[in-house]
């Protein structure tokens, strides 16, 4: 079958089977292998058909690039973005979402009838609807297995459960050891068959080479025979023969002399071929992505990565940027460009993001230096990954990549219709080899970890669900959850044993005497097995998440949000549209705090909200103004109302005094780079800075709606979300 000119897959044929005979299908398959011209033949079709269709991601990276990739397709008419920091043409028949958007609108049951009315278009998330469901034919979930993301899986959960049961599913994964078990559940959820299209092979096949200064450029086995070879040799050497010199397997000491060097990225760089080139360099690392992109550039071996021809390139794309962007590229950034040299993280300015990210898709980037955000779900494919590290910081502790994080980066090499196959290098010294070899087993072997449940519901949830649903009814939502039905499937597995087990005991002969000393303990141990098993059971048969679920409750109650008969008294009926620092968000507006800012500086308050900021950045010291005003919101934040919600959900609630100010001097009209001058800190945050000031217009965009019945404020709120919405905050990307 050919689609766009395209021979496809058998995978690919099956899934476009099944989508055309209007059935729901999770296909799982490796990065790069063509997942998403499926969801593009069910788009195409769905449009022919005259009806909707939404497509909803984890990152709004993906969203952007969605959106951008389906409006050159479709048309701008057909297209819509909506996310937490744009809105546009948010009635399209063919709406791109993040997943925590659509998950609220079908939590709050927002139909075509719940819109604003008042003439009035803000571009708030808040106010978007679903549409009529007779045009919604489908909902396409990229990277599903988020479902069993620790901070924000909950969200994919819920989508799936409220989601009408007649509204088609295309699920797109990474491949899953659970597969069937994950596709078994959401069949019974959506209450018809999920059909399920395994793809496990690549289209262009990988291969995982390692790297260090005594191996250079070569393959596992080969690497491991070396590193066998370097500690039989230093056993026969002795620590103290070999700490003066670089022998076989050993390490050179540094120019101070006694510790170990260790291999440096220029020369991974350097070990590669002149085919392997454009290479993404994952490092987990902010700082060490720009330092060592900066780095590469200033070497022979930097030097030496762009021809003439393909610096002359780029130079033009960098004076066209210039003129639009004429205070954002500085001549340490052009002269990494110029030679072919990049870097990319989240906290990068919005606009040199989308600069790089389009250098790199015109083929003008040989070395990109990265952080993992970079791999989930973006199309960048290059011929070389290369792995600093196979650990990475999660926030609060360094720890092993997961098989998906790894297959999710390595899956970028290899360019399907243009390589025969993708490198994947790793950059790996000797003196902490050991350490990582069985990790790195793990790691090649491929085998990806299950979709686990991690679903908590938000306070927010909570109460939409009791305006909505009497007790049995939420009930009857939480036993539909993946957590749940995957305990059901445990305590059966657990039943049979038990089964098996008492059959055992009670078919052994009476063993009291002497003689039968081996018998009697050994059904000894089949009765403490037992007595273990029915422990297990127990445990499993537990109703957790309607008890977590009453525990919640309780906490409304106790603090006057519900009533004794679930009715949802005023602090609820605020909480119930506030979607980011709900309880806090919802104290803030009780207590009367807001009411004493202008609309410039509540938009700096909604800023300090919304982002942290990391304990390497230093931000100018506040006016005594703010000092005062961050006091009353401070002693809300310490309330014991406040800090007992972050207990129950396991967030600490967020309070950034310091960006407060550069908020209201955003809503004042000051440029970016204005506020970036307040801020000082090793690696770029002007990224960071667009994201707080995009979010915090969504929240408040929330105040708008918490404030619908207030004609006056509500227009206030719209003008200040016009505002606010302009230069870097306006900018898709």
């Amino acid at each position: 079958m050919n689609y766009r000119g395209l021979e496809l897959d058998p995978f690919q044929e099956e899934a476009i089977e099944h989508i055309e005979a209007g059935e729901s299908v999770i296909v799982s398959a490796p990065t790069g292998t063509g997942k998403t011209l499926i969801a593009d033949y069910l788009i195409e079709q769905i449009l022919e058909d005259g009806g909707e269709v939404i497509y909803t991601s984890p990152v709004k990276a993906l969203s952007n690039q969605k959106y951008r990739q389906y409006t050159k397709l479709f048309g701008e008419e057909a297209v819509g973005l909506v996310t937490g920091d744009l809105v546009i043409n948010r009635d399209a028949p063919v709406r791109i979402m993040t997943t925590e958007i659509l998950r609220n609108i079908l939590l709050e049951g927002r139909g075509a009838e719940d819109a604003m009315g008042d003439g009035e278009y803000v571009t708030s998330p808040a106010e978007v609807t679903l549409p009529d469901l007779d045009r919604l034919r489908a909902v396409i979930v990229d990277e599903i297995h988020f479902l069993a993301d620790p901070d924000r899986g909950t969200v994919w959960e819920e989508l799936l459960i409220y989601l009408p049961r007649d509204v088609r599913i295309l699920g797109l994964s990474a491949t899953l050891s659970n597969l069937d078990e994950f596709a078994d559940w959401l069949s019974e959820v959506r209450d018809s068959e999920v059909h399920v299209v395994h793809e496990p092979t690549r289209s262009v096949p990988l291969r995982f080479l390692m790297m260090n200064d005594e191996t250079g450029l070569t393959t596992v086995d080969a690497f491991d025979r070396e590193f066998g070879k370097s500690k039989k040799s230093s056993k026969g050497r002795g620590a103290s023969k070999g700490s003066n010199r670089k022998g076989r397997g050993g390490r050179k000491p540094d120019r101070r002399g006694g510790k170990e060097s260790k291999t440096r990225h220029v020369e991974v760089i350097k070990s590669l071929h002149d085919q392997a080139f454009p290479a993404l360099y994952f490092i987990f690392s902010r700082a060490l992505v720009e330092r060592l992109a900066h780095d590469l550039a200033r070497t022979r071996t930097g030097e030496q990565l762009a021809t003439r021809e393909l610096s002359r390139e780029i130079d033009a794309v960098l004076d066209d940027f210039s003129r639009v962007n004429p205070d954002v590229l500085t001549e340490k950034l052009r002269l990494m460009y110029r030679r072919g040299v990049a870097f990319h993280h989240a906290g990068l300015h919005v606009s040199l993001k989308g600069l790089v990210e389009s250098m790199y898709e015109a083929g003008l980037v040989r070395v990109l230096y990265c952080t993992s955000t970079f791999a989930l779900g973006i199309n960048m494919p290059a011929r070389t990954v290369i792995f600093d590290s196979l650990s990475k910081y999660d926030g609060q502790k360094i720890s092993p990549l997961t098989v998906r994080e790894f297959m999710q980066m390595a899956g970028r090499a290899g360019r399907r219709g243009i390589d025969t196959e993708g490198d994947v290098v790793i950059r790996q010294d000797f003196h902490d080899y050991a350490e990582v070899q069985d990790l790195l087993r793990k790691l090649l072997a491929g085998e990806s970890e299950p979709v686990t449940s991690s679903f908590n519901l938000s306070f927010h949830s909570v109460v939409n669900l009791l305006e909505r649903f009497d007790q049995e009814d939420i009930r009857g939502l939480l036993e539909r959850s993946f957590r749940i039905y995957h305990a059901r499937e445990v305590a059966a597995e657990l039943r049979a044993e038990i089964d098996r087990r008492e059959d055992l005991l009670e078919a052994a002969p009476d063993a009291t005497d002497a003689k039968n000393a081996k018998a009697h303990q050994r059904i000894k141990r089949h009765r403490r097995r037992l007595t273990g098993l029915r422990r297990q059971l127990l445990e499993e048969e537990r109703p957790k998440l309607w008890e977590e679920f009453q525990r919640k409750l309780a906490f409304l109650r106790a603090n006057g949000y519900i009533g004794a008969d679930d009715e949802l008294l005023t602090p609820a009926k605020i909480l119930r549209n506030v979607k980011v620092e709900e309880v806090f968000m919802t104290e803030l507006i009780l207590s009367g705090a807001l009411e004493e800012l202008s609309d410039d500086e509540l938009f700096g308050v909604m800023c300090g909200l919304v982002q942290t900021l990391p304990r390497s950045a230093s931000v100018s010291r506040p006016t005594p103004r703010w000092r005062q005003l961050a006091e009353p919101i401070f002693d809300v934040y310490l309330s014991d109302t406040v800090q007992s919600a972050g207990e129950l959900t396991g967030n600490e609630p967020v309070f950034t005094p310091d960006l407060m100010p550069l908020g209201t001097r955003w809503a004042k009209g000051a440029s970016l780079s204005e506020l970036m001058d307040e801020i000082n800190n090793p690696t770029d945050l002007s990224g960071d800075l667009v994201g707080a000031l995009r979010r915090a217009k969504d929240m408040i965009g929330q105040l708008r709606v918490v404030y619908y019945d207030d004609t006056d404020r509500r227009r206030e709120l719209g003008d200040l979300i016009r505002k606010v919405t302009r230069d870097e905050v306006e900018v898709i990307g």
